[in-house]
C-alpha cells in the first residue's frame, strides 16, 4: 500500500510538472542544475559537510526512507543526517543510471545506484534507488523531497 502511494505522489507531481523531457546521465551537469544539485548532495554526504547539505534543502523538505518520513530540514539534521554522512563514506557509490523530468519550476531526479563496502562491521552490496524532486526558487533549485529505498544484493541477483 505505501509503495502504491508513493507511485500516486510520484506521478502527481509529474503530471504538476508540465510539458517534461527525461534523460539518462552518468556524467555530473551543470553546478546550478537540478542534476548538479543532486550530485551536489551526494558530494556534501561524502564530505561531511553539514552546511553544504542544508543550503541545497528547502526548510521543509520531506525526506523519506526505510517506511518513516522526516518533515523538515531541522527534523533531518537532528535524526538521521549524522548515519547518512557516516554511512556515505564508510561506501562507494556508484550510479548506474540516471532519469531526469524538469518542467515548470519542478524537477525530479531519479538516480539507481550500487553502493558497497563495509558500515559499521557489516559488508554493504545493495541496490539503491534515490528520489530526488527539487523545485525552483528565485532562478535557484532546491530539493524539496528525497525519497531513498535499497535492498541488499544476492548472490542470485549476480548470476
Amino acid at each position: 500500500m505505501k509503495t502504491y502511494i508513493i507511485a500516486i505522489f510520484a506521478a502527481a507531481l509529474l503530471s504538476v510538472a508540465g510539458p517534461a523531457f527525461a534523460h539518462e546521465s552518468a556524467h555530473p551537469e551543470a553546478p546550478g542544475s537540478p542534476v548538479g544539485i543532486v550530485d551536489a548532495f551526494a558530494a556534501a554526504l561524502d564530505a561531511g559537510d553539514t552546511g553544504a547539505l542544508s543550503a541545497l534543502m528547502a526548510p521543509d523538505v520531506q525526506i523519506a526512507e526505510s517506511g518513516g518520513i522526516e518533515r523538515s530540514l531541522e527534523e533531518y539534521r537532528s535524526h538521521h543526517m549524522g548515519a547518512d554522512i557516516e554511512f556515505s563514506k564508510a561506501v562507494e557509490t556508484k550510479v548506474l543510471s540516471r532519469h531526469v523530468f524538469e518542467g515548470e519550476g519542478l524537477a525530479t531526479v531519479m538516480t539507481e545506484a550500487v553502493s558497497t563496502g563495509t558500515f559499521r562491521g557489516k559488508a554493504v552490496n545493495s541496490r539503491l534507488m534515490e528520489t530526488m524532486v527539487l523545485k525552483q526558487t528565485d532562478g535557484d533549485w532546491q530539493i524539496v523531497h528525497i525519497h531513498w529505498s535499497s535492498a541488499k544484493i544476492s548472490e542470485s541477483d549476480s548470476h
